[in-house]
């Protein structure tokens, strides 16, 4: 089912990752970051976005930080400031009038249950298109494993 949802994003929003990787080339140094959502955003459907500190919830925590790790939050949070006030706010808004614009196709061209899953990936890649770095997309399958070990416990 995600490969026939993934098909009719590519006809509806083939916009959406070219604006990504555009945003990425103006912004060059950050493009390796991006790499990964310009990804999600080419083909959503069948993976998930999740915080790294949601993942980092399911390690065993060390006591003993590396540098990197004590300096990682700090560039991404200049990393995002610089993505919002350059490329992010617009990304947003493309998404929500993407989401919008299905919404529309759902009653003129095309039938209810194709564009519904169109107009929640819209929605729901709002907040990534606002702030993308510190986010990591894993499959599906996986989200489903977490939320049912994190039920668990």
């Amino acid at each position: 089912m995600s490969y026939l949802a993934n098909i009719i994003w590519i006809i509806t929003s083939f916009y959406v990752p070219i604006f990504y990787f555009l945003g990425g080339l103006l912004l060059f140094p950050l493009l390796p970051f991006l790499m990964p959502v310009i990804k999600f955003s080419f083909l959503p459907f069948g993976h998930e976005i999740v915080s790294e500190k949601y993942l980092r919830s399911f390690k065993k925590s060390s006591d003993i930080k590396s540098n990197w790790e004590k300096l990682a939050p700090n560039v991404k949070f200049l990393a995002n400031t610089i993505w919002i006030v350059t490329f992010g706010w617009i990304m947003a808004l493309a998404h929500i009038v993407a989401g919008l614009s299905n919404f529309i196709f759902c009653f003129l061209i095309i039938t209810i249950p194709i564009t519904i899953p169109n107009i929640t990936a819209h929605f729901k890649m709002v907040p990534v298109a606002l702030a993308p770095f510190g986010k990591q997309i894993i499959s599906h399958e996986l989200a489903q494993k977490l939320r049912n070990f994190k039920a668990n416990e």
